[in-house]
């Protein structure tokens, strides 16, 4: 488990620091000019000579993942893969697909409690060239991006972060219309889908255009975390996208960096590029748009980049989820690792074994379980959530409980694993398909009914056994398991075991016989309830509280402890010192290995 938590900047930062923290992008290539830092000269050399041998900037590079229809087309042989596909080796050395964090985020935690919240502003700008003319008016763009209706960007942000996320911009598309390049569309494209050797490329064109509209633009309000830097350029070109036509000589939607320029104040340095249309002007969706933003605020791609398996296929607008609908008209929902990753989510992590938990659907409630032995993730885990087919989900596959398989050491989704396959290589993100069919990892689909829980072969349970299991990625046994699953409805219901012990009732003789625990008493209890254990030799002791949904909230002793009679106070705080309120809670005593569990109730 990734271990820093999402922080939003609250104040200045030197624009050093940020260049330490990307220290990577800029490996052996001209480090970024920054006017406040010494020996300015050597740099500059080092950026002139760069440029003088055409090199291209390294850079982290985020793709729109290839359409259904191009990929159709490329399966049965009516059309040669473009050259972003061909050559995906050379341009991940290049920084493809190797994404860290995004301007808005610093030290991405899946499992993190902070949220991405609050007003974004986004700098877009529409361009055109002298030999590929816009066709679609302006005012079009104010629309799909910032208008609050089905279908745009601001409105699926909305849905998706639980209102947490407003998009707006204080200039408008339309305000400039569009700008005319002062290169051609070919020159910046070079038959290589724009992601070439500079200067023949996207980020090229970027550099041209910050150049142009510097005047007409006052960067630093689009500086929303104060960091010195733009949180969100996004441009449209002419045209429409490669990741649809199949062309060399059209642009592949991404997200890139330029050599940051200094501009009011604040440098320009990431960018996303997307197209004016896809078949023909007019038809925009907000599919790729929204996708694009996902890298902006430092969300990484959960499609395979190599194109030999699917990832997590429709599932998610991080993977083929942001085609859904017509041409991406209805993009998914992120899938449960990513919406935690911006803090969109509930995490709930049961400690103890839970019976009919419920599990809200999450596009109205996000509910998410992050499940593993003992409720100790590390940095491998479960998640589950409840996904059904409303708002922008409304063109998922299909809906029920899904479990993702977690693994924070692994960075991307580009190696396939099934049974068999040993567990050096496997998915960052992978979806547990319920029919044990593994077909997104085969790249047989995109996903379909028989993935989720119970799904059409009506799965109603998973455990450490069997071929489809929740054991680790090394074979081992995890205890979780998921049973009596209920229909797929908008509140499910799931038996939930991590492995923790069963009530005392059940199992109070398995204590050794050298240890006499007292039950809780006063019990049930009003404002703090008394434990008392006897020892007549010393054990390794650990006393914790939990609420009804199985998370840890108290930890009330933990280490040795010598012979004799021990007793220890539960005052009805948590351990951040907060009172708890009336309920049923648990008590788990675990010595030298051996656990008990019993209810207790709070009265106030």
């Amino acid at each position: 488990m990734i271990t820093e938590t999402i922080q939003r900047k609250s104040k200045k930062q030197q624009p050093s620091v940020r260049y330490r923290q990307q220290k990577r992008y800029y490996a052996g290539r001209p480090r970024p000019i920054n006017v406040k830092q010494p020996r300015i000269s050597l740099i500059l050399v080092s950026l002139l000579f760069g440029m003088a041998l055409g090199l291209i900037w390294v850079a982290d590079v985020d793709a729109m993942p290839a359409s259904p229809q191009l990929r159709q087309a490329i399966s049965e042989g009516r059309i040669t893969a473009p050259y972003y596909m061909r050559h995906e080796a050379e341009l991940r050395g290049m920084g493809i697909d190797t994404p860290e964090s995004g301007p808005l985020l610093t030290g991405i935690n899946p499992l993190g409690k902070a949220a991405l919240t609050g007003e974004t502003k986004l700098l877009t700008i529409l361009v055109d060239f002298s030999d590929k003319i816009a066709q679609v008016n302006a005012v079009k763009f104010d629309t799909l991006l910032y208008y609050n209706r089905t279908g745009t960007v601001v409105n699926y942000y909305l849905e998706v972060s639980h209102n947490n996320l407003t998009i707006t911009t204080p200039q408008s598309p339309s305000d400039l219309g569009w700008i005319r390049a002062p290169q051609t569309y070919a020159y910046y494209v070079n038959a290589r889908n724009g992601t070439g050797t500079y200067p023949y490329n996207s980020q090229k064109l970027v550099e041209d255009i910050v150049d142009l509209i510097n005047p007409q633009v006052n960067f630093s309000q689009f500086d929303n975390d104060e960091d010195g830097f733009v949180d969100g350029l996004v441009i449209i070109h002419a045209g429409p996208g490669a990741e649809y036509t199949g062309s060399d000589d059209d642009i592949w939607s991404h997200q890139w960096e330029i050599i940051p320029r200094l501009r009011d104040g604040v440098y320009i340095c990431a960018y996303s590029i997307q197209p004016e249309y896809w078949v023909s002007p007019g038809d925009m969706t907000c599919g790729v748009f929204c996708h694009e933003l996902g890298h902006v605020f430092g969300l990484i791609d959960l499609y395979d980049t190599d194109y030999t398996s699917a990832g997590v296929g429709r599932w998610s607008l991080m993977a083929a989820g942001s085609w859904n609908g017509t041409l991406g008209s209805s993009p998914a929902h992120l899938d449960a690792y990513s919406k935690l990753c911006l803090g969109w989510g509930t995490m709930l992590t049961p400690a103890l074994n839970l019976s009919e938990a419920a599990v809200p659907a999450v596009e109205s409630e996000p509910i998410i379980y992050c499940l593993w032995t003992n409720g100790e993730p590390g940095n491998e885990y479960f998640l589950v959530e409840n996904r059904q087919q409303v708002g922008y989900d409304a063109c998922l596959p299909a809906s029920g409980l899904f479990l993702w398989h977690i693994d924070d050491n692994v960075y991307s989704n580009s190696s396939e694993w099934w049974p068999g396959c040993g567990y050096s290589s496997h998915y960052k993100v992978a979806l547990i398909q319920a029919d044990g069919l593994w077909q997104l990892e085969h790249g047989a689909n995109q996903g379909n009914a028989g993935d989720p829980f119970p799904g059409s072969s009506d799965v109603r349970q998973i455990n450490g056994s069997g071929g489809l299991n929740t054991n680790s990625y090394s074979g081992a046994v995890t205890n979780v398991a998921l049973t009596n699953i209920s229909n797929s409805a908008t509140e499910m219901t799931v038996d939930i075991s991590v492995g923790a012990a069963q009530d005392i009732d059940d199992n109070e003789n398995l204590m050794p016989a050298h240890i006499t625990a007292v039950p809780n008493y006063p019990n049930p209890f009003n404002s703090s309830t008394n434990f008392r254990l006897d020892l007549t030799q010393a054990a390794d002791v650990q006393i914790a509280i939990f609420n009804i949904t199985g998370a840890k909230i108290k930890q009330i002793t933990a280490g040795y402890l010598e012979p004799g009679t021990h007793s220890f106070i539960w005052d009805g705080t948590t351990d951040s010192g907060q009172k708890v309120g009336s309920g049923v809670y648990f008590y788990r005593l675990n010595i030298n290995g051996e656990s008990i569990c019993k209810k207790m109730s709070l009265l106030k």
